[in-house]
């Protein structure tokens, strides 16, 4: 993993001192290597730094280019087949100084364009590449690329005659050519959804470049093209024979975690003790010959220890574990480094900075995590109730009105006021929406009509009538997936782990392994009684009973136990530096600090209050 970063100029002018800012704003993405690249013509300035992964010695050092200096990449990220299509390029006569997949990008671009290339690509990407072959008559172009489920950021600016791009929005703030001017909308939808849904970010004319989907600028020509959208492998034919779907889909498991494996740095595995971690300890255990390292963190207060169940797996399979206990103090003390860390605002990924520090503390530089599981095989509570709530949401409105009181009077029950409408949107944020319109409204001192014009503008896939026709289950699972997982938990990770210099890979997401389990037949992939039933079908005897049957946990800190000690003084310090509504946000710490209101509301408050 690394930092990118890059200004790109249809005139010729200095900005030397710009792309140095932005680089010294992304060390701690990569602190192995840095290296700066500017065109003859200074219109051209590119940067990187680099955490070795892949090709740990000096020939890895980008920015990179090929033997012509023709092809130009500033590259984020991990192609797993990078070998493959290393052999391939090789029979078709390429020659290659490196053993990193960083070259692999450029020969294939040069092989089979930038559309080929993206086609062949597994793995997570963000990356620019330049080309100049073409510049005499004006037809160099230039490349912004993210990979198809958005695991690696990519940020950019453009006018008429400039373009800055970054994997993170403030290194294009210390670029120092662009107005900071703060983007409302960006302050609505975070509380609204808890994250930043693309495009957004919190710097007005600064967007996330879609996931799928490349920017193009050649001479004039500027567009974004999308390449890919899981939305067709959920709408193809579905798989409905049971008798050979298990094996199959074992064999795309084990190939998937074997591909992640591939590493030349120190690799672990997160281990909670869930089914989607101690699934990934029982593959690799397929596919290594050598004990796996295996790292858990654990808490004082027993009501979140999942112990017993990483003791299951860690004997089970023979591994080198590692564990980190982080307590209430751990948390305060760290507090202001996890502010640093957050990029983008956030409700999440506190725990994904924890993980990461045990991760660099371990000496360890890539960790696989489970992160995708429960979207995939369709894990979460949610799975069980979204067929009643969706029956109601297109129920007749003179039936939902007689629950309007009850859900006005209660701000937890208020996000059901999203069931009056008949949208997608409105579905989902019934489930994972953090706040009610109206009381977005009243946080920010804001009237509804502005609250609900940001939520009208934002689009949910390219073809909205295709998602509405899934049945329920194939619904939740990919907005969860194009939702949930790319707006905010990959997101967090990214942040949080690059800011300890580790690298989180996410094998469940492999593009492949998804499109398989999206076009299984739902009622093979969800049973009500028996959690993740594909999964654990698929696996057999690898897992113990123990952890099979046990009830879902998920991997929480005791968040609303810490916050108790000095959330009251953070919050109070958010509300006096950003103005929010007092009087409301007094309110929220009354129902939370009465066990009535989700610990989010509160934090959210705070992070946007710390951030600014």
């Amino acid at each position: 993993m690394c930092g990118i970063a890059g200004i790109y100029s249809l005139k010729e002018e200095g900005f030397q001192d710009s792309i140095t800012q932005m680089r010294q704003a992304l060390l701690h993405r990569g602190r192995d290597d840095q290296g700066i690249y500017v065109s003859p013509d200074r219109r051209f300035y590119l940067t990187h730094t680099r955490l070795s992964i892949i090709d740990l010695t000096s020939s890895g050092h980008q920015p990179m280019s090929d033997r012509q200096a023709q092809v130009w990449i500033s590259y984020n990220g991990q192609i797993y087949n990078y070998r493959q299509l290393q052999a391939e390029l090789k029979n078709k006569g390429y020659e290659f100084i490196s053993h990193s997949d960083t070259e692999v990008i450029i020969q294939g671009y040069k092989e089979w364009g930038m559309d080929g290339l993206l086609r062949r690509l597994r793995g997570m990407f963000a990356f620019a590449l330049y080309d100049f072959r073409g510049q005499n008559n004006g037809s160099a172009k230039l490349f912004l690329v993210r990979d198809r489920f958005g695991l690696k950021p990519l940020y950019y600016y453009q006018d008429p005659r400039l373009l800055i791009f970054a994997s993170e929005v403030g290194s294009i703030i210390k670029s120092g050519v662009i107005a900071c001017q703060r983007n409302q909308e960006a302050d609505i939808a975070f509380f609204l959804f808890g994250h930043l849904p693309e495009p957004l970010s919190t710097i007005k004319n600064i967007f996330s470049l879609p996931a799928a989907s490349y920017l193009l600028w050649q001479g004039v020509e500027k567009k974004i093209v999308s390449y890919y959208d899981p939305l067709e492998s959920f709408t193809k034919p579905k798989i409905k024979n049971s008798a050979s779907i298990y094996d199959e889909l074992f064999s795309i498991l084990r190939d998937s975690v074997e591909m992640h494996l591939v590493s030349d740095a120190p690799l672990g595995i997160f281990l909670s003790g869930g089914i989607d971690s101690s699934s990934l300890v029982a593959l690799a255990s397929k596919v290594k010959d050598v004990p796996l390292t295996t790292l858990s963190i654990v808490f004082k207060e027993q009501d979140y220890s999942e112990l017993p169940y990483q003791r299951l797996i860690t004997q089970q399979y023979r591994t080198d574990h590692r564990q980190f206990k982080v307590t209430q103090e751990d948390f305060y003390d760290e507090l202001e480094n996890i502010f640093a860390a957050i990029d983008q605002p956030t409700v999440d990924g506190v725990n994904t900075y924890f993980c990461s520090r045990a991760a660099r503390m371990s000496g360890l530089k890539v960790m696989l995590s489970g992160m995708g599981g429960d979207e995939l095989f369709c894990g979460y509570e949610s799975f069980k109730t979204i067929g009643f709530l969706r029956a109601w949401q297109r129920a007749p409105h003179w039936l939902k009105a007689a629950s309007g009181p009850v859900i006005a009077f209660n701000e937890k029950w208020r996000k059901l006021s999203y069931l009056e409408n008949y949208t997608d949107l409105d579905l989902y944020l019934t489930l994972r929406g953090l706040f009610a319109p109206q009381d977005v409204a009243r946080i920010l001192g804001i009237s509804e009509k502005e609250v609900h014009e940001v939520l009208n503008n934002f689009k949910l896939t390219a073809d909205e009538a295709k998602l509405s026709a899934l049945n329920s289950v194939d619904w939740l699972s990919y907005m969860e997936i194009t939702q949930y997982l790319k707006n905010q938990l990959f997101k967090d990770t990214d942040f949080m782990s690059m800011y300890h210099g580790v690298e989180t890979r996410v094998p469940f997401l492999d593009h492949l392994l998804l499109d398989y389990v999206a076009s299984v037949d739902a009622r093979l992939k969800f049973a009500r009684r028996r959690p993740k039933s594909l999964l654990v079908k698929a696996l057999g005897d690898l897992l113990p009973l123990e952890i099979v049957r046990r009830k879902k946990q998920g991997f929480v800190f005791p968040f609303a136990l810490w916050l108790k000690k000095r959330g009251r003084e953070l919050l109070q310090e958010a509300v006096s530096k950003e103005n929010f509504n007092q009087k409301y946000a007094d309110y929220l710490w009354q129902r939370f600090a009465q066990g009535r209101l989700h610990w989010s509301r509160v934090w959210a408050l705070i992070v946007r209050g710390k951030q600014g």
